[in-house]
């Protein structure tokens, strides 16, 4: 079973990854509306870090993290039965 860090989509149509937003877009943080209409540095830089933060949310999470977690969760099992 292959888990997701946010939940699905509800059908409302594609949604915009970091896999799917060109490099270009991504690093000028246009793949999305940040920094639209403010002035302020911060503001913009805050709307940027959201969206990049939203998008990469939206990710899957790795089948090696999530073997990683599975060999965890297997040993903290065998060392509650033995301690």
């Amino acid at each position: 079973m292959r888990r997701s860090m946010a939940a699905a989509d509800s059908g409302s149509g594609a949604k915009r990854t970091m896999t799917n937003i060109p490099e270009n877009q991504r690093r000028a943080g246009m793949g999305s509306r940040a920094g639209v209409g403010t002035s302020d540095p911060n503001a913009q830089i805050a709307s940027k870090l959201k969206a990049l933060y939203n998008a990469v949310e939206q990710e899957p999470i790795p089948d090696t993290f999530l073997d990683l977690l599975e060999k965890l969760d297997q040993a903290e099992q065998l060392g509650k039965t033995q301690g």
